[in-house]
This record gives C-alpha cells, structure tokens and sequence, in this order.
C-alpha cells in the first residue's frame, strides 16, 4: 500500500505530542534515559523552540507516524569548535533565553513509528527541517548523530569508528550511511557527545550485571565502556555522536 504523508506543525495541532508515546520503542538501552540534560532541555522543545517542531501525519488514516524535534545555536563554522550533544542543547536555550539569534538548526530527534520504517519518513523529516532552517535565515543544519552498531565495538574510538567504510566506499554503520546518502557530510566527532553518570547501584540496575571491582567495562548496548570507581561508588558512561552537516537544499 502506498502512502502520502503530511507534515503538521506542532503549533497547528499540539495536541499530536500525546501519541508520540505510542510508538517510543526500546532503541536506546535504559540508561539513556537518565540523561539529566536532555530531562533538563527536552521541555522546551516544545516551549522556546516550538517553530521548529512538527509532526507527519499519513493521510490514508489521518494517524501521526512521526515527530521532528529540532533545536538551534550559534556556531562559528569551525568543525573544531563543535560542542558536544549535551553542551549544543545547553547552549542552544542559553541563546535562546539571551537573545541570540541562532544560525545552526540541529535535529535532536526524530522518532518514526515502527510500523512506518523504511518508507523515506527521516527524509521527509530532514527535507522539512531545511525548509525551516530556509524560513528562519539560519545558515546550515547539524546533527550529532548516534552510531547504531557502535555497541558492538565499544573500545574503538570514535574517530576511527566513524572513517571505517564497506569495500563498495559507503559508511560501515548504517545510520551514518543512511545520514550520508541524504547528501550530508561528516563534519567532526565528539567522544564525549553525552556523559551519563550514576553510582554502582544505580547502574547494576540500569545494565543488570554486577560491577566487584573498579575498571573499564562493556555494557549492553554501550557504544564505549563504563568507568566504575568503587572507591568513590560512581559510574560514568560516555557516548560518542558524530556530527554530520545537512544540506539545505
């Protein structure tokens, strides 16, 4: 069955933002969720930055399929000064609140319904973020985007991770292929793109395994290690993005 989609922005329909939970799927292990900047920041989505966030809709059923939630910053264009995933949206409300004028819009999330993968909704959802980005006068869109089989080599730095490339020359990972196939280029990486931190009980629950003594070690769904240190009963977790500029159009 073919499908026509629709682009509805938040501001049109609000009320769309309640079905966005009936297809959150479990494509980030548990501990993602702790993540206290983004609990910090993830209210004003829809707040501060509601210009740029908008919903897809397929027509057959009326029924929502898919969210954008889009945010911006200041940016010099120098790939060196890139801030990390938590640092952009920290930067991105302090701009907002102080009166800057951004030039660099950054998806921070699109999520698709399960049902609906693979039927070109990520590109509909970057085409309609440059068409804002257009609308706005901002100069370009990045994204720090998250590797999805980087859990399987989670002591390979992110810098090499990120060249590895299939004998036919496209990206190894396939989210970064898919991102590069939209016509977008990789920019930079960020190693310590967001830091989740906790202490051991905390993460024995979040991981389900045991962790006797201090070290580096691998985690499901991790894409590096956890550093425990049982002397002062804390965990950290680091999780590399690379940053990827979009065109356009």
């Amino acid at each position: 069955m073919s499908h026509q989609f629709r682009i509805v922005p938040y501001r049109e329909h609000p009320s769309l933002v309640d079905q966005i939970a009936n297809f959150e799927t479990d494509a980030y292990p548990p501990y993602i969720d702790q993540d206290p900047v983004w609990a910090d920041i993830a209210p004003h989505f829809y707040d501060e930055f509601a210009n740029f966030q908008f919903f897809i809709v397929d027509d057959e059923n009326d029924k929502m399929v898919g969210a954008c939630n889009n945010v911006a910053f200041g940016w010099d264009g120098n790939a060196e000064h890139l801030p990390g995933y938590h640092q952009m949206l920290t930067k991105a409300l302090v701009d907002w609140r102080n009166g800057t004028k951004p030039n660099t819009m950054s998806p921070v999330q699109v999520i698709i319904d399960p049902d609906y993968r693979g039927k070109g909704l990520p590109e509909l959802a970057f085409d309609e973020t440059a068409r804002l980005t257009r609308e706005h006068g901002m100069l370009c869109i990045m994204t720090a985007v998250r590797p999805t089989l980087k859990d399987k080599y989670p002591l390979v730095a992110i810098e090499d991770y990120a060249q590895w490339r299939r004998e036919d020359g496209q990206l190894f990972d396939p989210w970064l292929r898919s991102i590069e196939r939209m016509g977008a280029e990789p920019i930079a990486t960020a190693p310590e793109s967001t830091v989740i931190e906790g202490t051991i009980a905390q993460w024995e629950q979040w991981t389900d395994m045991k962790f006797p003594v201090s070290g580096e070690y691998w985690i499901p769904g991790g894409l590096s290690t956890l550093r425990i240190d049982r002397e002062n009963n804390s965990g950290r977790h680091c999780e590399p993005h690379v940053w990827f500029r979009v065109a356009t159009g």
